[in-house]
């Protein structure tokens, strides 16, 4: 067949000739065109880059929409496309495209490399100027989303010194009002979270980013009394707040209580209504409460649950029972690890032995006979159980992950460690730390820093 150019075929690599083609429209003013040049074929992330190299200042309005619309009908899809259409903005100098990044920041389900890239803007400390502010709101927003990202992942702690989060956290930390913005409150904690891990992080850097990683922990030092008084007072601050917040705010305010593993029995006199909006936060809340009608109560709802259609519901119920112990909340974490839903059985697992057992031959007996069950997470569950009640075999199993051959295996050990709550195994990971591997390393001061904060608290 004869080539549709006439008879002269292009000559070069795709990413050439789509370079040539969005050259072309560039020089003649069809934007709409450029986007969907973009939107089509592979290796996206070099056409945005080619797009921005060539366009120049004119680039900066077209990659804008297609931020906001990029390729792809999966929401997923398109997630994974925005971060490299923030960086093609920040590095050609497209400032003003701030706004946007952020607001899809927050309107995305999982935002933590697009909210790197927000932070990384030159001009990003000026949106956090004004905390109050619908962008002030969302910089914080982004912010501590990628403070999480570097403790959890997918993003690793040398990009979050690279970026310099650590100074806009200490400047929050700096200057928070006494105010029950769970906003800012969540950035707040976020900056004394960064605070405890840093030191230990730099000694894995290498001499560029260990440099800054020293500077950054210096300054947030600077700022550990103010922000810890800041903090101890926050609980109360937000608690004043719940009965008039609604909304995303009332929602946010319960995640920070629980984050701060602040009582809310106040809140709670009975249980929250399954209707309302945010009911999974408020129950997960109750992680914490100190009214000992609560334990009793959750265990009746969970027992009223067992059986039903829908898992979820029963799941998080079962995971605020962690927080509490005694014979009823027992026995109904025992029925519903026999339950046939695995993750109904996985969740009882997960909150038995936390508490010494009341009837102990038969609680062992149970985790026992899950350690035999088909699927391999609620085995690790019944493990993880038997190892807070100190038993030996299942405490090896965990040891013996922290020294296993591969390294994503010592992570992943050394992050269950902390997951489970083994502070048994505390000397283990401080050894692992010493080893020197870094990537395995960092994941250990993560483990050691959760334990720390779950014996010791925040503040």
């Amino acid at each position: 067949r004869r080539p549709a150019t006439g008879g002269v075929r292009p000559v070069g690599t795709p990413l050439e000739l789509t370079r040539t083609k969005l050259t072309e429209l560039l020089a003649e003013g069809r934007a709409e065109e450029v986007a969907d040049v973009l939107r089509s074929g592979e290796r996206f992330a070099d056409r945005v880059r080619a797009a921005a190299d060539i366009g120049g200042a004119a680039a900066g309005p077209m990659l804008e929409r297609l931020l906001v619309r990029p390729p792809g009908r999966d929401p997923a899809e398109q997630a994974r496309h925005r971060p490299a259409i923030a960086a093609a903005l920040r590095r050609h100098g497209h400032e003003a495209a701030l706004p946007a990044v952020l607001r899809c920041v927050s309107e995305a389900s999982d935002g933590s490399l697009l909210a790197a890239e927000a932070v990384a803007f030159p001009n990003f400390g000026a949106a956090l100027s004004d905390p109050k502010s619908p962008l002030g709101r969302h910089a914080l927003s982004a912010l501590t989303l990628t403070a999480r990202a570097a403790r959890l992942g997918p993003l690793d702690p040398a990009s979050l010194v690279q970026l310099g989060a650590a100074d806009h956290l200490a400047h929050v930390g700096e200057t928070a009002p006494p105010t029950a913005d769970p906003w800012v409150t969540a950035a707040v904690v976020e900056a004394e979270r960064l605070f405890r891990r840093l030191g230990r992080w730099s000694r894995h850097f290498d001499d560029p980013t260990r440099a800054a990683a020293d500077r950054q922990a210096v300054r947030l030092w600077e700022s550990v009394d103010r922000r810890r008084r800041w903090l101890a007072e926050a609980p109360r601050r937000l608690r004043l707040r719940f009965p008039v917040s609604s909304g995303n705010e009332r929602r946010a305010v319960l995640v920070c209580l629980t984050e701060l593993r602040a009582d809310v029995a106040a809140l709670f006199p009975s249980l929250p209504d399954r209707r309302t909006t945010g009911w999974a936060d408020a129950v997960r809340s109750l992680t914490h409460s100190t009214a000992v009608a609560h334990g009793p109560m959750l265990a009746g709802l969970a027992r009223a649950l067992l059986g039903g259609r829908a898992a979820a519901p029963t799941v998080v119920v079962l995971g605020a029972l962690r927080g509490h112990g005694g014979e009823v909340v027992e026995a109904v974490l025992l029925k519903a690890a026999k339950s046939g839903d695995a993750a109904v059985r996985r969740a009882a697992c997960g909150s038995l032995g936390w508490h010494d057992p009341v009837r102990t031959r038969e609680v062992v007996a149970v985790l026992n006979g899950v350690r035999r069950d088909a699927d391999p997470f609620t085995r690790k569950a019944a493990a993880a159980a038997l190892a807070r009640l100190g038993e030996r075999a299942a405490l090896r199993e965990f040891a013996d992950g922290l020294s296993g051959e591969e390294p994503a295996i010592r992570q992943a050990a050394a992050l269950a460690v902390a997951d489970e709550g083994l502070s048994w195994l505390w000397p283990d990971l401080d050894a692992v730390i010493d080893t020197g591997e870094p990537d395995v390393a960092l994941s250990a001061v993560e483990a050691v820093a959760r334990l720390h904060e779950r014996a010791f608290g925040l503040t």
